[in-house]
């Protein structure tokens, strides 16, 4: 309980974790949800798909001009608009009734959701130095998954209960708090950790995407991210739509999303650690390997009950990752660059994004639902074995 307590070695570096904490349960709220909420528009399994697929791309442009945005933008004001931008766009969610409604407001929660953890993650690479960089990402992954563990479980037990529209209206509360947090500390208190870095005013795609690319360990980076999030879409998507097909509630929906953070939380500082020390060859190969079987498992397996323990479990391996990809990413950009090239990495999650539900809406359209966890199996399998031969430990 005292790491929890204090999140950072130095007192000013724990706003990060607590930052991260407010931003992982205001968004995981929805995510056992969302899913189902945005069918109960459009309809259809293979329409959700469609759908996720399509905001992801929207997503992309945000990942792309968020190079520009924080160049000629001071990262605090970015900061304090993205909640604020976001406490609006969660409430206003309880109004949706039309495709066209919820396309705009999904769009705009993507695009400050991304620009709000890309400049948290920035301003954490800022204040750790290069000896522990890697138990600092560990810890303020950790935070962020704390918030993680209780949105799910929350979010799912109120939606059940009361309805869509409370859980929205306690995301917008949440980020809302965690703006005025943050003005405090900035504004009121002035923490030495909140840093505005110099910016200048030229800003090149071509050249940014070529730079980031010209470096193999920033291309298995950007790869690792986007296998990752491959799985993380699998399951925010898919395991929201197979519990309520099986049967069950969104509380069933919350519970497994929830137990399945445990992992994240127990172990990531911990491979933080282990990859200072050790490398990264193991963990990353290991942990996809783990999301590949328990894949597997589940298609196999003809009983809802047991498969929700297995993808509970499956966090494990992905636990052994998350910490580690943007570890990896910064060891390998020189600090001087990380605002040009940030942005391009987090096209990763973006495109992983645009890509998972269309293939799995492909699957949908020709093959029982089941077969769309086959298929990620044997994809993030792919990427294990990849990088158990691409990467190299210290």
């Amino acid at each position: 309980m005292d790491k929890i307590r204090t999140p950072h070695k130095s007192k000013e570096g724990k706003i990060f974790s607590w930052l991260a904490l407010m931003i992982g349960l205001a968004a995981s709220l929805i995510i056992p949800i969302f899913p189902n909420f945005v069918k109960s528009v459009v309809h259809t399994d293979e329409s959700v798909s469609i759908f996720f697929s399509a905001m992801a791309l929207m997503t992309l442009v945000a990942g792309l001009f968020s190079t520009i945005i924080l160049k000629k933008v001071q990262r605090t004001f970015v900061m304090k608009a993205s909640f604020v931008t976001l406490a609006i766009i969660y409430f206003m969610l309880i109004f949706v009734v039309r495709i066209t409604e919820l396309s705009v407001l999904t769009t705009i929660k993507s695009w400050f959701e991304l620009f709000a953890l890309i400049t948290l993650s920035l301003f954490v690479r800022d204040f750790s130095n290069s000896k522990d960089f890697g138990e600092n990402e560990g810890r303020y992954f950790k935070f962020q998954n704390i918030g993680y563990l209780i949105g799910p479980l929350v979010g799912g037990f109120l939606a059940s209960q009361f309805g869509y529209e409370i859980v929205f209206i306690l995301s917008a509360a949440i980020v809302l708090s965690g703006f005025v947090y943050f003005y405090n500390h900035q504004v009121i208190k002035e923490s030495v950790a909140i840093i505005n870095m110099k910016r200048v005013s030229t800003v090149k795609f071509l050249e940014n995407i070529k730079n980031y690319f010209r470096d193999p360990n920033r291309t298995k980076a950007y790869f690792m991210s986007f296998s990752l999030m491959g799985w993380f879409m699998v399951k925010r998507l898919y395991l929201p739509l197979y519990v309520v097909a099986s049967g069950y509630l969104s509380t069933v929906t919350g519970i497994v999303m929830s137990l399945g953070i445990i992992p994240f939380i127990l172990l990531e500082e911990k491979i933080g650690k282990y990859a200072d020390e050790k490398g990264i060859r193991i963990p990353v190969s290991s942990g996809f390997f783990i999301i590949a079987v328990a894949l597997l498992l589940v298609f196999l397996c003809p009983f809802p009950i047991i498969n929700f323990i297995i993808i509970i479990f499956a966090s494990i391996g992905a636990a052994f990752v998350e910490p580690i990809q943007e570890y990896y990413l910064l060891k390998n950009t020189p600090k001087d660059q990380e605002e040009d090239l940030y942005g391009i990495y987090s096209t990763s999650t973006t495109m992983s994004s645009f890509l998972t539900p269309i293939v799995g809406a492909i699957v949908l359209a020709v093959l029982p639902f089941k077969f769309v966890f086959l298929v990620f199996a044997i994809l993030i399998a792919g990427s294990g074995f990849y990088f158990r031969s691409s990467l190299r430990d210290l």
